[in-house]
Order: C-alpha cells, then sequence, then structure tokens
C-alpha cells in the first residue's frame, strides 16, 4: 500500500545576504493512512520546517513531498492553496483564530471558502462544536473564550473540511498543563478514529501519545522510536542533546 505522506530527500536553505542556513539536510519519511506521528528536537533543529513543507506552507529547496498520492512541492499556488484546503488540516501553537468573528464562523470557514454545501457545511460544524464540547460557545468571540476552548475551535476548524491528513505545530504550547493534556486526548481520539497525524511537540508527555516519534538533529532524522512511553522519550531526547 502506497503510504499517505511520501517525504524523499528533503532540503531546505535560507540564505539572507551571505549567511546560508540548512533548515533540513536530506530528510526522508513516510506516514501511513491512521499513523500518529510525532516529531521532536531541540529549537532550530528543522522540525516546524518539516512540518510546513509537508502542509504545503514552504517550499522544500530540493527534494519531494507526495501527500494523497499528489506531489504538491511542484504545485502552483493557486492548486495548492486548494489542495490545502481540501485535504490538510492545521492546528498551531497560537490558535490563528480571527477575532472579529464567532467561534461557528471561524470553524465554518475553510469549508465556505471550498464552496460547499451551507446546510451540510452548518450541520459539520455543530457535530464539532458539540463533539469538542463548546456548542455553547457557537456564538462568543475568540477573545471571550480561554486558551483551551480557543485551541478547541482551532481543532473544529481543522476538521470542518474532513482532512485527510491533521497536522498540528505545539498544539498544547500555549496551553496549561490541564488544557493541554485534554486537547492531545481530543487528538488521541480522532486518530482512534482512523485520523492521520503528524504533530511536532517539545513535550514527552504529548509524543507518547504517537504511535511512534521521529527525533530530529540540525535538519536530519537521527533516530525513531514506539510511543507509549513518556519517560523511555525524554530520555532518548535528552541522550541525542550530548
Amino acid at each position: 500500500m502506497t503510504a499517505l505522506v511520501q517525504v524523499q530527500d528533503l532540503k531546505k536553505t535560507y540564505q539572507t545576504g551571505s549567511v546560508r542556513f540548512e533548515a533540513l539536510r536530506g530528510v526522508s519519511l513516510d506516514i501511513a493512512q491512521g499513523d500518529f506521528v510525532a516529531i521532536m528536537g531541540e529549537s532550530g533543529s528543522g522540525k516546524s520546517t518539516l512540518l510546513h513543507i509537508v502542509g504545503g506552507l514552504d517550499q522544500p529547496t530540493t527534494g519531494s513531498v507526495m501527500v494523497s498520492d499528489q506531489r504538491i512541492d511542484s504545485m502552483s499556488e493557486t492548486a495548492l492553496a486548494i489542495f490545502r484546503r481540501a485535504e490538510i488540516g492545521f492546528v498551531f501553537q497560537f490558535f490563528n483564530l480571527v477575532e472579529n468573528l464567532s467561534v461557528r464562523a471561524n470553524v465554518e470557514l475553510p469549508a465556505l471558502l471550498e464552496r460547499r454545501k451551507k446546510k451540510a457545511i452548518r450541520q459539520r460544524s455543530t457535530e464539532l462544536l458539540e463533539r469538542l464540547g463548546i456548542a455553547n460557545q457557537a456564538d462568543k468571540h475568540p477573545w471571550e473564550l480561554s486558551g483551551g476552548q480557543q485551541q478547541r475551535v482551532a481543532i473544529a476548524r481543522a476538521f470542518i473540511n474532513n482532512p485527510t491528513l491533521l497536522l498540528a505545530d505545539e498544539p498544547t504550547g500555549n496551553l496549561d498543563s490541564s488544557s493541554g493534556d485534554e486537547v492531545l486526548e481530543i487528538l488521541r481520539d480522532f486518530n482512534a478514529q482512523g485520523q492521520t497525524i503528524l504533530m511536532v511537540t517539545h513535550a514527552a508527555s504529548a509524543a507518547a501519545l504517537a504511535k511512534y516519534v521521529l527525533f530530529i538533529r540540525d535538519g536530519l532524522l537521527v533516530d525513531q522510536m514506539p510511543g507509549g512511553d513518556e519517560k523511555a522519550i525524554a530520555q532518548r531526547l535528552l541522550d541525542l542533546r550530548k
């Protein structure tokens, strides 16, 4: 079976004046349908760069990225935008909600951009808001919600178009431990129902929920281990820092 995500020899170089920085130095990986994969590494190791390229938010310098049998690194900006809306959901550390829109309007926005039928959009948003326990917040604005509630809104928005792949970049990084645990449980529940997730995290407790964990250092994938054991993951990360 062909992997849902196929990354081959991915390299990304940033150039600022005479300063050259190699964020990724030849990364290859496959992610199967239904996987929950965590990526860990030090700040500046390349983990978020990798996530953004897989999601089509950034372009590699060289290498290829296939998602759902589509080579996204060679798509036009227009085609890529359409592909992202239809196939990929994003959850970020800082929520990225539109402050002057209601909770429901934030959730429904990607589906409206996809020009889906309004009745179907409303049914789907109601289902997600109820599932995530924020249906009673639907008419409020993001600034009226707690951080944990805002991240639930962001998750509902990410799932409104039934994405093939969910990308989460430090989804608990701006939350207290209790709210963070709730968000991770939500992601694990979605994965248990078949959702494919690729998550960047600095927290071993978050990575432990994944099926397996990839470790990146200086733009290279240097190790891999199963999820599940928080202490073993934390120890492996410490070992790799030496």
